[in-house]
């Protein structure tokens, strides 16, 4: 396991100490005729500068609508957030208006997106598309924003970054269009990157070279990260900090290499004995049971209990998010007693 190197550019904010980002008890619920769909449902974390927090959790459990209102690009209707703060450098983003977003947008925060066939449009060349992002957020003559497209798109592993310019997205693979979208945000210079799924499109050889890009980008620029993925193995190359959710909220944060040595929350235990270990071939994988409840009608009390091996008559209340040991928070009323056991230790109740 590798971490993240930390950030060598100045950071001239005032407020050093303060977190980038921070989300406080963020709600976004969606409306359907089945009933309100509490997705994101009490969510808080911060993103330190310069470092890169993952957002980690099976499919469903929020990570997704969590990334997409922090810009509120969270499509209404259905979809809304309810309440809760999301302040970028002090200032609230739920509060701001069109205009104001607008200019953070791509610039301070830039985001790729899980789906790159759908965020680019279709009626422009990627080269258009690169240079308007650049110029609209850096302000460069068109000459400067076309050197940069093309050495933003070599540095993603696109080959003939100046034919690439002159397709449009139709002409492209999924992979490379993804790559399209990681240039773009980079190119961009942010402060924040929320990257959601940004290496699910590529093979191993061509996520390691962006895995690597992200980690240049971060040391040379003190950019911020916020990974959102389901896979355990970037997790641990890239991650500072771990933020695991279920089921619309948050059960375990930590920081990467305290995870992998010992989680505190049955959920996050099940999901690294999961993955398939170079090191022990021989061991069965562990699968939790069950699957995630809908969002329109969560379990009362703790939301893993339907599946966890430690449920008990105490779930039935809902378990607060406590700091467990300094650093380190678990929403379960059994975390004092998975202190110090091994991640891939069985869990039994006593």
């Amino acid at each position: 396991m590798s971490e993240a190197p930390q950030a060598t550019a100045e950071i001239t904010s005032p407020e050093l100490n303060q977190p980038l980002l921070e989300i406080v008890d963020l709600h976004t619920y969606f409306h359907s005729e089945r009933g309100v769909a509490r997705v994101v449902d009490g969510v808080t974390f911060d993103v330190p500068r310069g470092k890169t927090v993952a957002l980690v959790g099976e499919s469903g459990c929020g990570k997704s609508v969590t990334s997409l209102s922090i810009l509120r690009l969270i499509p209404s209707p259905p979809g809304e957030i309810v309440s809760g703060a999301i302040r970028f450098e002090g200032r609230d983003l739920a509060t701001l208006d069109a205009e104001e977003l607008r200019t953070i947008r791509g610039g301070d925060i830039a985001m790729i997106f899980q789906e790159p066939a759908t965020s680019l449009n279709p009626v422009f060349t990627i080269g258009d598309q690169l240079i308007e992002a650049i110029r609209l957020h850096r302000d460069l003559p068109l000459h400067e924003a076309q050197t940069e497209v093309k050495q933003a798109l070599t540095a993603v592993s696109l080959n003939e970054p100046e034919r690439r310019m002159r397709q449009y997205p139709h002409e492209l693979s999924g992979g490379m269009k993804q790559r399209v979208m990681i240039a773009m945000a980079l190119a961009c210079r942010p402060k924040l990157l929320i990257a959601d799924e940004p290496t699910t499109a590529l093979d191993v050889t061509i996520q390691a070279r962006v895995l690597g890009l992200l980690r240049h980008n971060q040391a040379e620029l003190g950019m911020s990260i916020l990974l959102v993925t389901h896979d355990l193995g970037v997790v641990a190359e890239m991650a500072d900090d771990v933020v695991v959710m279920y089921a619309g909220k948050v059960v375990e944060r930590s920081t990467a290499v305290e995870l992998f040595a010992g989680p505190l929350h049955p959920y996050s235990r099940g999901l690294l004995s999961s993955v398939v270990r170079i090191d022990r071939p021989q061991r069965r994988l562990h699968a939790i049971e069950g699957h995630v409840p809908s969002p329109t009608n969560w379990p009362e009390g703790c939301r893993f209990k339907t599946r966890c091996p430690l449920a008990a008559e105490k779930c039935n209340a809902e378990p607060p998010l406590a700091e467990i040991q300094p650093g380190r928070f678990s929403a379960c009323w059994f975390a004092d007693q998975l202190v110090g056991l091994p991640p891939d230790e069985e869990l039994t109740r006593s």
